[in-house]
């Protein structure tokens, strides 16, 4: 199975978008002069030499360099059906050409078994049963658009995987309590193909086996969920619960590799458990014990939702978060019952507390977060209507838009709410549209229908709380420029139905904002329309 991970901003799909808006010339003074790409028709080609210096001739069409908009990033995949493996490019500068041509390569497999030594018989193994194997691409090109691969091996053990052509790290995750293992050369990284590939973890007298006592204020904590994890957080071992005593033991890989311990709640508990600061790092067994510190005692935040109306919201979420500066933390939710009702089970001190009804139009807003003291009883927690948003589209050169055009907006998160996306919705005739949701900050979206020649285009906005509409700002389209390339398989042959998407960086340098994207036909030509100004994703 081929799973390709995406960044935890909500990846949006870009409606196909056709046909190119270049430059005309104007002729003055005896020299050629080229305009801005703001509005016009591709000039008709037969070859090159029919185009500027600085263009090329593609698909009948003379194809300029960006005016405005530079390096950008691009990730190809082939269909389903085409044994080939996905591509990814960075640095594609556009103020060079926008002619970008791909070739996908065919899929790479490895193919064996996973077994473990035998304790005491040297060259002995046995193999291991429904064991996971998970590839990670070493250097992903696009650093937050790293793929993974994941297989498991069957009751012998035998497992098979495909992947594009990189370099990969494989990890293998064996049934509990033994721990994760990155295998040894040559299975601990692959390249290539490879067939009978032998993974072998280690025999159980070769793993380390580590135990502790957890105290919290000279008292047993029982019921923590304890895990060893590297510097990077990944898991070093299969997680554990602490007993009634407060001991538990975990088997790590042999060495064992620096590590920390990771303490916090495991299956829920009343009082509950905080989520404490990462123990270590060891390089061998823990402390025999170690306190984490005394912890408050048992308390409840409890009271009811009502909308603006007084009327009991049912359904929606309860979220309380600790914020007292303690070197632990509690974050517990719950759901209010049919009368609005609701009840936390905390720890005493100071949290912050929020209301989360559906995204639904036709329910409440957020309530926004609430500073209370736990415990507390009889709490009334109002949620205000939902409020109105309205704004229109207007292409690049100022002229309303019309009908079809796709909105949708996404509140960004807060410290309490994750990301919410709002139904989406589209532009009338006269190219406005309306938004219902919570007040606060979000992004949006607006997707011009396919055969436009027009791109995507992402702004921030305010939802001010409800009363009077908000009126967003005009959603001014940025001016097109069309990128066009053939993508071809490892023989040259086209790939049909290939999917081209590019993307740029947002503003943080941190994560990637699809900002374009085209399908490839029959004969693999492909063609995506991007907005050609130097920053759009702000």
């Amino acid at each position: 199975m081929r799973r390709r991970r995406v960044a935890p901003t909500g990846q949006n799909l870009l409606t196909l978008i056709r046909h190119s808006i270049l430059a005309a010339a104007l002729v003055s003074a005896a020299c050629a002069l080229r305009d801005p790409r703001l509005s016009g028709a591709a000039l008709p080609c037969n070859s090159s030499a029919e185009c500027e210096s600085d263009s090329v001739c593609f698909l009948g069409e003379c194809r300029g360099a960006s005016s405005g908009l530079a390096v950008v990033m691009a990730e190809v995949r082939a269909p389903a059906d085409q044994q080939l493996g996905s591509a990814q490019r960075t640095g594609i500068d556009l103020r060079s050409s926008t002619l970008v041509n791909f070739q996908l390569q065919p899929l790479l497999s490895a193919s064996g078994s996973v077994q473990q030594a035998v304790d005491g018989q040297p060259g002995t193994t046995v193999p291991v049963a429904g064991a996971s194997l998970l590839l990670s691409e070493a250097s992903p090109v696009i650093h937050d658009r790293a793929a993974t691969v994941l297989a498991q091996a069957d009751s012998a053990g035998a497992f098979s995987l495909s992947f594009a052509s990189s370099t990969w790290n494989l990890l293998v995750v064996p049934p509990a309590p033994a721990p994760p293992i990155r295998p040894a050369p040559p299975a601990g990284s692959l390249s290539a193909s490879v067939t009978n590939l032998p993974v072998v973890l280690p025999a159980p007298r070769e793993l380390v086996t580590i135990g502790a006592t957890i105290l919290a204020g000279g008292r047993p904590l029982a019921g923590a969920r304890v895990t060893a994890v590297d510097n990077g957080g990944i898991a070093l071992s299969t997680p554990t619960s602490t007993l009634a005593d407060g001991s538990f033991a975990l088997q790590l890989p042999p060495g064992p590799p620096t590590y920390s311990l990771q303490i916090g709640p495991g299956a829920p508990s009343d009082p509950p458990i905080p989520a404490f600061a990462l123990q270590g790092p060891f390089t061998s067994a823990p402390p025999a014990a170690f306190d984490l510190g005394a912890l408050p005692g048992p308390a409840t935040l409890s009271g009811t939702v009502v909308d603006a109306h007084q009327q009991p919201v049912a359904g929606a979420k309860v979220v309380a978060s600790s914020l007292d500066p303690t070197g632990w933390s509690i974050s517990r939710q719950t759901v209010t019952d049919a009368t609005g009702g609701f009840s936390i089970a905390v720890r005493t001190g100071s949290y912050a507390l929020e209301a989360i009804p559906d995204v639904d139009p036709s329910l409440p807003a957020l309530s926004g977060e609430s500073i209370v003291t736990a415990p507390s009883a009889g709490l009334t927690i109002v949620c205000p209507d939902k409020a109105i948003g309205r704004g229109f589209v207007v292409r690049p050169d100022g002229a309303r838009v019309g009908g079809g055009y796709q909105i949708t907006a996404t509140r960004v998160a807060d410290r309490l709410v994750p990301a919410r996306l709002v139904r989406s919705t589209a532009t009338d005739a006269s190219g406005s549209f309306s938004i219902v949701g919570d007040p606060g900050r979000y992004r949006l979206e607006a997707v011009p229908p396919a055969g436009t020649d027009l791109p995507r285009k992402l702004v921030s906005v305010d939802l001010a709380a409800a009363g009077q509409p908000t009126e967003f700002p005009a959603v001014q389209l940025s001016p097109p420029l069309a990128v066009a390339g053939t993508v071809t398989n490892g023989a040259g042959a086209p790939v049909a139905g290939a999917t081209v998407d590019f993307f740029a960086f947002d503003s943080t340098g941190t994560r990637s904002v699809l900002i374009g994207s085209g399908l490839a036909n029959a004969s693999g030509q492909y063609r995506a329309v991007l907005p050609d100004v130097p920053a759009p994703t702000q």
